[in-house]
């Protein structure tokens, strides 16, 4: 800095840019500026500076200040005369103090608004992430029991059946002597009454029972092949649901075959080899879908 015209210093420079600089004083730093522009650059510099803050920061400082700023300023008031209010920012300059701490102020306010607005969009993101981690993965209703029911299907209720009663001493309640009660039971429970005569396929018929089926009452008939291994046909009304299989079911013990005929369901299951009881099956299905024989008056 230079002070080849009247001895002017940094001091006389920012007392310009702040206008707390006399009259005379004033021309004096002026002609100094004319005669060093790197100066007169500088002070420009300053002016712009306190331009641009004063417009981010004008607004803020408009704002009522908190109790204990408010607190604080009545005790610098209580303690002593406070300093010239310019609205300019020193540079630099000890006076400077109150207007760096005002700016100070403000940005610590606007970082706090700026971490509590944070705060609470971190906070409404979670809650939005929860609402949406619970509605994709909360149980659903339970299905209808109707469902529930068809999920079962005759197969299953026929391999339910076979395990209880085919493995049982007296598997059924009315032996081959018994055959009249048998079809008239199986007539008026189950809306079919015919017991296939299996012998041709190696199976002895030892009689029948009624046993609750999916949606009504079903019919169960028991077989003897000569081994001793044991067959059931089971049949109930045909309601609404998947289509039967074509190919047999084979479990890790048994194998069953179902089919539809005359509005009921059958399913002959048993441990006997896939070929025997496809075999069987078809010679019960072509029994069961041949004309009934009259009976007799």
């Amino acid at each position: 800095m230079s002070d080849s015209f009247h001895g002017v210093h940094d001091a006389d420079l920012h007392a310009l840019v702040d206008g707390e600089i006399s009259p005379e004083r004033r021309r004096q730093v002026e002609d100094h500026l004319l005669a060093h522009p790197d100066d007169a650059e500088l002070v420009e510099n300053w002016r712009r500076q306190n331009a641009a803050l004063r417009a981010a920061f004008d607004p803020v400082a408009q704002e009522t200040p908190p109790l204990s700023l408010r607190n604080a300023a009545a005790r610098n008031a209580a303690a002593g005369p406070p300093p010239i209010e310019t609205g300019a920012v020193h540079w630099g300059r000890p006076s400077s103090s109150r207007s760096v701490q005002r700016l100070d102020e403000a940005r610590q306010n606007r970082r706090k608004k700026a971490a509590l607005s944070s705060a609470l969009t971190m906070l409404a993101g979670a809650m939005l992430a929860g609402i949406a981690v619970y509605a994709l993965t909360r149980p659903g209703p339970p299905p209808p029991a109707s469902s529930i029911t068809l999920a079962q299907g005759y197969v299953d209720r026929a391999d339910m059946d076979f395990l209880t009663y085919a493995r049982e001493p007296k598997p059924v309640d009315f032996e081959p002597g018994q055959m009249g009660d048998l079809l008239a039971l199986l007539r008026l429970r189950v809306g079919f009454a015919r017991a296939p005569d299996l012998s041709q396929a190696g199976l002895r018929f030892l009689g029948g029972r009624i046993t609750p089926g999916l949606t009504a009452p079903a019919g169960f008939l028991v077989y003897e092949a000569e081994s001793g291994s044991r067959v059931g046909l089971y049949f109930e009304r045909a309601e609404s649901g998947p289509a039967p299989r074509v190919a047999p079911r084979v479990d890790s013990s048994l194998t069953a075959v179902e089919w539809r005929s005359a509005g009921m369901a059958f399913v002959l299951i048993g441990p006997l080899a896939t070929e025997a009881m496809q075999g069987a099956a078809e010679r019960a299905a072509a029994e069961i879908s041949a004309p009934a024989e009259p009976r007799s008056p």
